[in-house]
């Protein structure tokens, strides 16, 4: 039973977040790829304490609460950001890297939704703690 509930909750997260995200996903090697090809950059949406387990070697940290609580720090953090680089965006799960880059979208960015850091842990990518 306990096994079934875990897949049906696996299958609404992932129907979650293919629905609430408007842009294009892309795998975590494929992201790599991208960033050792100096094509892409990465930027990590989780809050401060969503990091102790590590981010995405290279990452930019930039907590979606940002966004949202604090429109001119947001302003500094997208003129900061390149235009003619792939922003490659994950948080825990996909949800909230969909939201800030629909706001990215909308400024004219390229972006792509990587989806979750367990992703990148599990496909045995470079990892870095503060």
């Amino acid at each position: 039973m306990k096994k079934n509930i875990l897949l049906v909750v696996a299958f609404l997260s992932l129907v979650i977040w293919s629905q609430v995200s408007g842009i294009d996903k892309i795998s975590v090697k494929d992201a790599n790829q991208m960033v050792l090809e100096k094509k892409a950059i990465v930027v990590d949406v989780r809050e401060q304490d969503e990091t102790k387990d590590g981010f995405v070697k290279g990452a930019i940290l930039v907590p979606i609460s940002v966004m949202k609580n604090n429109k001119d720090e947001w302003k500094k953090i997208e003129n900061s950001l390149p235009k003619d680089k792939t922003i490659v965006l994950y948080c825990k799960g996909g949800v909230r890297a969909g939201m800030v880059g629909e706001e990215l979208s909308k400024k004219g960015f390229k972006v792509l939704n990587m989806g979750g850091f367990s992703s990148w842990q599990e496909a045995g990518l470079p990892v870095e703690k503060k």
